[in-house]
């Protein structure tokens, strides 16, 4: 099959600066093609993408030089309106692209204005709806959904459009694993079934060799690797340079094939799987065997007892839930997108109250306390980051709390100078925070809760849309207060920080905690995992699957150092 995109010595930068934020790019696609775009926060990849359809510059104004072509139309001379037959968007935020009264009323539009009969638009509705799993959705208003619901439903919109090519800007940074995994088969599957062609902006290298068939690395705005899989995905190097995140089979083949036992580099975790076991074991490792280390008795700082909470009364989105929390810990909740994590964090923080039961904070029944009062003990920083950034600088933001806690001058400038440095903000202190990338909002968001000092921090997903440079980043900025005492609490998808980070894990479904207890003692539970839609690293996948490893391995190291023990 020929070109259906073609970028030729496109170069742009936006209105009112001179930074070439694209340069000089060349690339084509051919039809049918499933491409990933990736490369580190900020290389240009959104702004890529938003030249395929006529956003850029119709909408986001700047300086566009050279020329797109997208199946046969010049982008640049053609409106928005007409390119929307060609080019389905799926955005990075799906507030931005959900506008019905109801799930299906909005994913009905997109077809409604391709002309289409009402029992055709029926028809494309049904049939998304059904693919994307979420009929319980259906009558439900976007507004009520969970970040990853919405995210789901704004696939689904796009989906039901059927153009010749959709572009998915990081559709499935608020999935749960699971999730994230269907959705990726699900645009492999309309990819093969109809030949659509899939440009996908994702920074999750262990997705990315399961599906692409082309990959095209960015870095400040020029194509830095492009190639096939094998080929982009050999120059390690090369990618650690920029930071990105080496997928767990490659580099656990890496060690297996520099120390002879493979004769190549292995791309996913099954091919790895069927590699190792076909080696002869010395004896079988039961992770029975290995027993927890008796920990010293803690002092609890936050206590819930028989915790209730219904949204809509016809069922409970949280059903009698008791936690005690360590002073010290550093805690992960996982789940499925809606069994709960947020809604029992935002009764933490007293931005919710409970039908029935209590919570207690430091010992003290926090039913009585306003939020603003609890903010002292209980930092939490949200999803989006724009949910909570007001004010008309980075300085300002950062002031913000620690003014209103009533802290002196010298305080509130000595922990604003800091904060800037850890959050790596100083060179931004005067700059308006829509001026920063989502990344850094991010970290302005954390930095703004750091300020006020409290004894427990609540952060919500606070990997999404982050290269692995920056969530390694953002993770050692959560150790770092961690090892001053903090108890830390995040909410996430992302189960390799978990096991890197956490003491602790959480997992929630349908409203309950099933299990409780260290990465090594929860990721063992594949049935109980599989209910919740989570779903473990590649190296624990891995090693589930080979007879002779045990079931609790949690990094590319252990795995390694089990398997030279562990065979002839």
């Amino acid at each position: 099959m020929g070109n259906i995109i073609s970028w030729q010595n496109v170069s742009f930068n936006y209105e009112g600066t001179k930074r070439k934020v694209l340069k000089d790019i060349n690339i084509d696609i051919n039809e049918g093609e499933f491409v990933v775009i990736t490369g580190p926060t900020g290389a240009g990849k959104t702004t890529l993408c938003e030249t395929l359809n006529g956003v850029i510059p119709n909408f986001i104004k700047g300086d566009l030089t050279g020329e797109i072509i997208v199946d046969g139309l010049k982008a640049k001379g053609t409106p928005v309106y007409d390119m929307a037959s060609k080019v389905g968007m799926v955005f990075q935020d799906p507030d931005t692209q959900l506008f019905g009264m109801t799930v299906e009323e909005d994913i009905a539009f997109g077809p409604a204005n391709l002309g289409l009969t009402y029992e055709e638009c029926m028809e494309r509705v049904e049939k998304s709806i059904t693919d994307l799993n979420i009929k319980e959705l259906r009558d439900r208003k976007p507004i009520e959904l969970s970040g990853g619901q919405k995210q789901s439903v704004s696939i689904a919109g796009v989906y039901a459009m059927l153009p010749k090519i959709i572009v998915f800007d990081e559709p499935t940074s608020m999935l749960d694993p699971v999730g994230k995994e269907r959705v990726f088969s699900i645009i492999k599957d309309i990819n093969k079934k109809y030949g659509i062609t899939i440009v996908l902006v994702e920074h999750e290298m262990s997705e990315i060799v399961k599906y692409a068939d082309k990959v095209i690395v960015m870095n400040q705005g020029t194509i830095h690797l492009s190639g096939k899989v094998e080929e982009v995905f050999l120059q390690v190097d090369k990618l650690k340079e920029l930071g990105l995140e080496i997928p767990q089979s490659i580099e656990l083949s890496l060690k297996l094939k520099n120390d002879k036992y493979l004769d190549r580099v292995l791309l996913t975790p099954e091919e790895v799987i069927d590699a190792c076991s076909k080696f002869k074991p010395k004896a079988v490792i039961s992770s029975k065997e290995q027993t927890r280390p008796r920990e010293e008795k803690k002092e609890t700082i936050i206590e819930v007892s028989k915790l209730r909470h219904s949204y809509l009364g016809d069922h409970d989105d949280l059903k009698g839930v008791n936690l005690s929390i360590n002073k010290g810990d550093f805690v992960a909740i996982i789940g499925q997108n809606g069994a709960g994590k947020t809604t029992l964090a935002r009764h933490i923080i007293g931005l919710l109250k409970p039908n029935e039961g209590r919570i207690k904070v430091n010992g003290k029944d926090i039913a009585e306390k306003s939020v603003a009062e609890l903010s002292r003990e209980v930092g939490y920083v949200f999803q989006n980051p724009d949910e909570q950034i007001f004010t008309d600088s980075v300085e300002d933001e950062l002031q913000f709390g620690p003014t209103n806690l009533g802290k002196d001058c010298d305080f509130i400038k000595n922990i604003v100078d800091e904060v800037l440095q850890d959050v790596g903000l100083e060179k931004y202190r005067k700059v308006w925070p829509k001026y920063l990338s989502k990344g850094e909002r991010q970290r302005l968001a954390m930095g703004s809760i750091i300020t006020m000092n409290p004894d427990v921090v609540i952060v919500d997903e606070p990997t999404t849309g982050q290269d692995w440079r920056e969530t390694l980043w953002i993770m050692d900025l959560l150790k770092k207060l961690n090892d001053k005492g903090k108890t830390i609490i995040i909410i996430t998808h992302n189960m390799e920080i978990v096991n890197k980070y956490c003491n602790r894990v959480l997992v929630m479904l349908k409203g309950e905690i099933i299990l409780d207890g260290t990465p090594k003692e929860v990721f063992i539970h594949e049935d109980k995992l599989k209910k919740a839609y989570v779903r473990p690293t590649d190296i624990t996948y891995i090693a589930h699957n080979i007879d002779y490893m045990p079931d609790n391995i949690i990094s590319v190291n252990e795995f390694y150092q089990v398997f030279k023990e562990s065979v002839i």
